[in-house]
């Protein structure tokens, strides 16, 4: 025999929050602060180079 679960949160309408960030802004949040890691880990590599060959 098999029973039915019903999903209650599946059935409430999704209120949005004033000033609450969309997935997408999160998502390019989340981009830029890789690229700003990136450009670090870059320019650091770049400065221990110079100080060991000049």
């Amino acid at each position: 025999m098999f029973t039915a679960a019903i999903c209650r949160y599946l059935d409430r309408a999704v209120v949005a929050r004033p000033n609450a960030a969309t997935r997408r802004e999160v998502l390019h949040k989340l981009i830029d602060h890789l690229l700003i890691i990136a450009i670090c880990a870059g320019v650091s590599a770049c400065a221990v180079f110079l100080t060991l060959f000049f």
